[in-house]
């Protein structure tokens, strides 16, 4: 195959995952491209002849996936160099090494063990059967599981553009999340795509179809086997024990672009009361209110004063305190004054308007939100030049979880108890049902490694605040969405998003949309939150095992394939 060939389906891979996940014309992604989208990719890959080749034909996927999909990244401000450019080419270094790795298993010896074999017989064998089309199959799709595990992990992790996010209209695929995360469906997908891949070439060159026969059957089986876990996940009845009522306030205005905070303010207040007032006309009460991230700029709690008196007309305490429902509202809290330390916060007011405590957003957006080295003068001279900023936000420094009152009525799952006293009489009182919220903030819904500690601790919904209108693209919206809802399956908890200008929505513990607000424009959900019985999942309990069970089968691999060759080269030596 030709290096154009080569650089084609490389090219065309890209652009089959960007039509796959989430974009302006598939809202919600399309799984049969999921499946299809690295037929290309394994063609290319599977004809490379050097690591340099491999290298290269795995960054161009990776780049041109990126671009297309993440071209919105250029809309964050003044950190497009960092947020687009920066992100693209750290992603496409990641796919290089993935390239890499893919070709180890199928690489010739060494020169001088290639130069040796020109004057025998016979070419040397390995023990082991490394180009059959099964191992190479399970390879391929093995190194995508990777690759995505390593972009979407640590200060730089960025879990979009993966396979996974092609599948969330295919909900009984899906429900696998609750065992093996996302990277079950990721392999899956690269699975099938390098069978099909692997069936195209077969019958182009004519070959045999005896010899992939036996791929085919492992890709339906393992298709056969999440359908039929998705199917029995999805018959599974799980009884609401309480329901959350909860006003999510879309005030589409970016903070951005904004002088002040106080007309944002006013126009939350009135979607507010709007939703208020329905769930009153329902016979129901407001149990929460929520706005998204950022909407008050001035830092607690030493602002908590000026918020008692603004906005002028009606201030923001006093509107708290008139509803006599809790607020939970996106700001930023003072972590260290001297050193100019504050966090991008989450602020919970009580029903009379009081400021009751805050979670701190601990994974910052690298380069916009943190920068590292930003304590060097140095440092902090260049970026203030180079885009404009001399100051991050600080991570916060624990997980908080806010436990609040509701008018539901929780429903036990077992069945109810009384106890005779045969003492002083007591009077039968019902308890109050609490909903115990852990608020992931921004794109902290994207990691399990952030919602994982909030559901150890029993958290019993995800309410995610978020500020995503500097995107200004439906996809970026989106998408967003789309990678934040599969926690819902792996913990088999309800998460909520609200946020600015979209995707505000409910999600149920099987991923489906209950309730959502359309994007970009002035809206409120009265939104009636499921909570289910507190459970823990294979994935919760376990986190990334099935990454960790592939990397130990990929270093063993690696291993006997550096030991034969070493061992060939002794022999050559002797």
């Amino acid at each position: 195959m030709g290096g154009f060939f080569q650089v084609f389906c490389s090219f065309f891979s890209g652009i089959l995952t960007t039509l796959a996940i989430p974009n302006e014309i598939f809202h919600f992604g399309s799984f049969p491209l999921g499946m299809a989208a690295l037929i290309p990719l394994y063609i290319a890959a599977k004809s490379a002849k050097s690591y340099k080749n491999a290298a290269g034909i795995f960054a161009l996927d990776a780049l041109v996936t990126h671009i297309f999909s993440s071209f919105w990244l250029a809309n964050f401000k003044d950190f497009a160099v960092f947020t687009l450019g920066a992100s693209a080419l750290g992603t496409a270094c990641i796919e290089a090494m993935a390239g890499c790795l893919f070709f180890a298993p199928f690489a010739k010896p060494t020169e001088i063990l290639q130069k040796k074999t020109c004057f025998q017989k016979t070419p040397l064998k390995f023990s082991c059967d490394f180009s059959s089309p099964e191992f190479r199959v399970f390879w391929f799709a093995s190194v995508r599981v990777v690759y995505e595990w390593a972009k979407s992990t640590g200060f730089l992790a960025y879990p979009w553009g993966t396979l996974s996010m092609s599948a969330f209209n295919a909900k009984t695929l899906i429900q696998s999340a609750d065992i093996f995360g996302t990277y079950g469906i990721t392999f899956l997908f690269a699975f099938i795509s390098g069978t099909l891949a692997e069936s195209m070439i077969s019958f182009c060159e004519k070959n045999d179809s005896a010899k992939i026969s036996s791929i085919q059957k492992c890709a339906l089986a393992l298709l056969a086997s999440f359908l039929l876990y998705g199917a029995f996940r999805l018959c599974q009845s799980r009884p609401i024990l309480k329901t959350l009522n909860a006003v999510l306030v879309q005030q589409n205005r970016d903070p951005w672009a904004l002088r002040s905070d106080d007309g944002a303010i006013k126009i939350s207040m009135e979607l507010s009361q709007k939703g208020i007032d329905e769930f009153s006309k329902r016979g129901k009460k407001a149990d929460i209110v929520v706005w998204s991230e950022a909407v008050l700029r001035h830092s607690f709690p030493e602002s908590y004063v000026r918020y008692a008196l603004r906005p002028e007309e009606e201030s923001l305490v006093n509107f708290i305190r008139r509803t006599q429902i809790p607020f939970l509202i996106g700001g930023s809290y003072t972590l260290d004054e001297e050193k100019d330390q504050s966090a991008n916060a989450a602020l919970m007011f009580d029903r009379d308007g009081f400021f009751r405590g805050f979670y701190g957003k601990t994974h910052l957006v690298p380069f916009a939100e943190v920068i590292p080295g930003i304590e060097f003068p140095i440092v902090k001279k260049m970026m203030s030049r180079v885009v404009g900023i001399s100051n991050g936000w600080t991570p916060g420094e624990e997980f908080v979880l806010f436990d609040i009152e509701i008018s539901s009525k929780e429903k036990k799952p077992f069945p109810s108890f009384s106890i005779v006293n045969l003492g002083e009489p007591i009077s039968s009182q019902e308890k109050t049902a609490r909903a115990r919220l852990a608020t992931p903030i921004c794109f902290e819904d994207a990691f399990p490694d952030i919602c994982g500690p909030f559901h150890k601790m029993g958290a019993e919904v995800f309410m995610n605040i978020t500020d995503d209108s500097w995107s200004k693209t439906a996809s970026a919206e989106y998408q967003h969405f789309v990678v934040a809802a599969f926690r819902a399956i792996e913990y088999r908890t309800t998460l909520v998003r609200s946020t600015n200008s979209g995707f505000t929505a409910v999600v149920d513990s099987a991923g489906k949309i209950v309730q959502s607000a359309p994007l970009f424009e002035e809206a409120y959900l009265c939104a009636e939150i499921p909570i289910y019985q507190w459970r823990e999942t294979v994935h919760s309990r376990y986190t990334n095992w099935f990454v960790h069970l592939i990397l130990i089968f990929m270093a063993a691999t690696l291993f006997i394939v550096a030991s034969e060759n070493f061992s060939q080269l002794k022999n050559f030596k002797e």
